[in-house]
């Protein structure tokens, strides 16, 4: 795998993928947007390089959530497993697990737009944010790149929200429109609004980077479902998965790093909470198989894998969770001999260990593979904040700007 060079290759590397360019292109036009109002001012972020916004929340955890609402306990579907769980460290098993997908942002603060006429005052924080996903394709014993997308999107309150004027809301409409048809530096360009009313956003910065990751999230979806799978090559995807989603996509499995603490599993006549079960799991082992909704109804089925056990930690430490579509109510014999594979590929591909990156020991290597080849495409955050620097620039030229 190629390093990242030195900072003179990567200055180099920016010249010759047209960034600069790119990122002047992005400022102009944004500019023309906000100058389209008089008495309008942009305050320009006061650090050169943009500190990327605070992930205050376990964005895995919280989509995971999702699937387990209200107070229903998961049924079994493997009420005959000796102890709830089963050791597939020795399974064997024909490799299906082909394609690997992950996706990843970077958000920055670029400046806040201030529009003060007569009467009326506007105030919003501008984001811009990076959104990227890609998919590493495995042959025999070789790694490469199957799918690389990115976005630059920028971030905006709805006209609804009271935060920015309609006129300004239908620019920015126009100027996204004619961004969608188009793209530079196979980088594509987005305007994102936010939905929510003034008097629900309690944190509109956290809004907007939640809308962030909701474009992230979108355009995962969108890659996988743009990746040729058969029963042969399956597609894995880093994160939690709702349940609506994951219903669309055939031979794909989800695999959670972080994932709902809410689950509570109906197992030989008990009612287990997730740490208590989960705790028993020994490294190399399985949980059994439990269903998301009601029995009887087609949808999501998930299980847990141990990776790792040592050295101690926290008892959820160590374990994936895994989503997987089932076809009926009920696990068949070959189903379960399915999930035994599986399972037995995940836990094979947990090696060679990914030490000592965050969460080391709930990652397979594929996927962080995935994440090493989406970082060099990322822009240079200073580059970034010339898009707020430049337009700063251009509405003090034209008298409207500080």
């Amino acid at each position: 795998m190629k390093s990242e060079g030195s900072a003179l290759e990567r200055v180099e590397a920016i010249h010759k993928s047209g960034e600069i360019a790119t990122i002047n292109m992005v400022a102009d036009e944004l500019a023309g947007a906000l100058g389209a109002l008089e008495n309008g001012k942009f305050i320009v972020s006061p650090i050169d390089t943009p500190i990327e916004e605070e992930r205050r929340a376990d964005i895995d955890q919280a989509r995971d959530d999702s699937n387990f609402l209200g107070n229903e306990t998961n049924e079994c579907l493997e009420s005959q497993l000796p102890e709830g769980k089963k050791d597939i460290k020795k399974i064997s098993y024909t490799p299906k697990l082909r394609y690997f997908l992950d996706g990843s942002l970077r958000t920055k603060y670029l400046g806040d737009y201030i529009y003060i006429k007569d009467d009326d005052y506007y105030s919003t924080p501008i984001l811009a944010s990076e959104v990227a996903t890609s998919v590493v394709r495995i042959e025999e014993s070789s790694f490469g790149l199957e799918r690389l997308e990115r976005k630059l999107v920028l971030i905006f309150p709805h006209k609804e929200s009271g935060l920015i004027p309609d006129t300004l809301f239908d620019k920015l409409e126009e100027l996204n429109e004619s961004w969608s048809k188009m793209s530079a530096s196979g980088m594509k360009f987005e305007i994102k609004f936010l939905e929510k009313k003034s008097e629900e956003i309690r944190d509109i910065r956290y809004s907007m980077l939640g809308k962030a990751r909701d474009v992230m999230h979108d355009l995962e979806l969108d890659v996988a479902r743009g990746v040729t799978r058969d029963k042969d090559r399956w597609l894995v995807m880093d994160g939690a998965l709702r349940k609506s989603e994951f219903e669309q996509l055939t031979y794909t499995i989800g695999l959670a790093k972080s994932f709902s603490r809410k689950p509570r599993f109906k197992w030989g006549g008990r009612i287990l909470d997730i740490v208590g079960y989960l705790s028993r799991l020994r490294e190399g082992e399985r949980s059994a198989v439990f269903k998301v909704g009601p029995k009887g109804e087609e949808g999501l089925c998930f299980w847990y894998i141990r990776l790792r056990e040592r050295p101690p930690m926290e008892p959820l430490d160590g374990l994936v969770k895994v989503d997987y579509k089932c076809e009926g109510s009920e696990l068949s014999l070959d189903e379960i001999e399915l999930i035994d594979e599986l399972s037995s590929e995940v836990y094979a591909l947990r090696s060679p260990s990914v030490y000592p990156y965050p969460r080391w020991p709930s990652y397979i290597y594929p996927i962080r593979l995935a994440e090493e080849f989406m970082r060099p495409f990322f822009i240079n955050p200073t580059l970034i904040n010339m898009i707020g620097r430049r337009v700063a620039e251009m509405l003090r030229e034209r008298g409207k700007g500080m």
